[in-house]
Order: structure tokens, then C-alpha cells, then sequence
């Protein structure tokens, strides 16, 4: 991620906790985020209505869908056409088949994916997701030819929206975390 990018995911994490805790003080039954599955109310009540809101369901939405229920080649269906995903070190990926195509691979390699939203919340355009990734190994992924092992990361993902549907993702997925479940790596400091 970009310094610029680390900024900005800054800027808007900062924003929304601060419209999030200013909501939550003023909401007699506002609801802390919990631990939910993509699809079920994680954001807290004062991020139901308006465009927050729908920009909050249209990611839930797609967790769900392309995600949760494996559904890889439904994609294409919540992306602009000019949709762009930025993956850190993995690289950038432009143009809604592109994008269609890294998400659906993931989907094929991972089969019983699982994307647990710990967090969601929005600010404008954009939503924030903090979430805990886990499924099996069954096909190759990063390059990483199938292992049939457990995976397990944790994942924070800004999503920024245009006319309904996504128009970038900014992922931060634990790298390290998916080396190690898969064999690959192990990091110094894991014991």
C-alpha cells in the first residue's frame, strides 16, 4: 500500500470511528459491532439508513454472495467496469474482469472460504471491513500450488463505491498469516 493509500485508509478509519463513537454516545439502542458473518448486521444502527447505509449492505452483499456462498463468477455483478483492487505486495488489478477473475480464482482455491466481519462501517463513498478469513486450501493461491491445509487471516479492506457498486478495494490481508498456514513461511517471531 502506498503512502498515500496508508493515508487515506487512515483518514477514513479515523473518521468513521469518530461519526461511529458520536453515534453510538447519541443512540439511547446503537449496538457495538460484533462478531457476525458477512450478511448478518455487524455496522450499529446508525448506519441503516441513507447512502452509508446502502453502501454498507451492497459490501455485505457481496461478502456474502461471492464469498460465503462461493459464488466467485457473481463478482463481475457488484464492480464498476472500470473497477480497480489493490492488493499490497500482491499487486493492482484493473478493469471489472480482472478484478472478477483474482476474486473467483481465490473463491476456486479456498472452496469453504469463510469471511467472518468483525467490523463494518462507512464514511461517503467508502466502507471499512475488518474481518477474519478461513477456509481450506484446495487449489492454487498466490502461486502456492494446493495444500489441503487450514487457512486462517485476518483481513481490514476499504471498499470505495460508485453508482451501487464497487469501484476500488484497498485489501490488507495478513500475508504472513496465509505463508505460514500453507507451509510456505514461517516468520521469525512465530513460536
Amino acid at each position: 500500500m502506498r503512502k498515500w493509500q496508508r493515508g487515506a485508509l487512515a483518514a477514513a478509519l479515523t473518521a468513521a470511528i469518530a461519526v461511529g463513537l458520536a453515534g453510538v454516545s447519541g443512540a439511547a439502542n446503537a449496538k457495538p459491532a460484533t462478531t457476525q458473518s458477512a450478511g448478518q448486521r455487524a455496522a450499529a444502527s446508525f448506519h441503516d439508513h441513507g447512502p452509508v447505509g446502502a453502501n454498507v449492505r451492497i459490501v455485505e452483499r457481496f461478502l456474502q454472495d461471492v464469498l460465503n456462498e462461493h459464488n466467485g463468477d457473481h463478482a463481475a455483478n457488484y464492480l464498476t467496469e472500470d473497477a480497480q483492487f489493490h492488493a499490497g505486495t500482491v499487486g493492482n488489478f484493473t478493469g471489472r474482469a480482472v478484478v472478477a477473475e483474482v476474486l473467483a480464482s481465490v473463491v476456486a482455491a479456498v472452496p469453504d472460504l469463510h469471511a467472518n466481519v468483525r467490523d463494518i462501517f462507512g464514511h461517503g463513498n467508502e466502507v471499512v471491513v475488518r474481518l477474519v478469513v478461513t477456509g481450506t486450501q484446495e487449489g492454487t493461491l498466490l502461486d502456492i500450488p494446493a495444500t489441503g491445509r487450514h487457512l486462517q487471516w485476518d483481513a481490514i479492506d476499504l471498499y470505495q463505491l460508485k453508482g451501487g457498486k464497487i469501484s476500488q478495494e484497498w485489501a490488507s490481508e495478513d500475508l504472513t498469516a496465509i505463508l505460514y498456514d500453507t507451509g510456505t513461511f514461517k516468520a521469525p517471531w512465530i513460536p
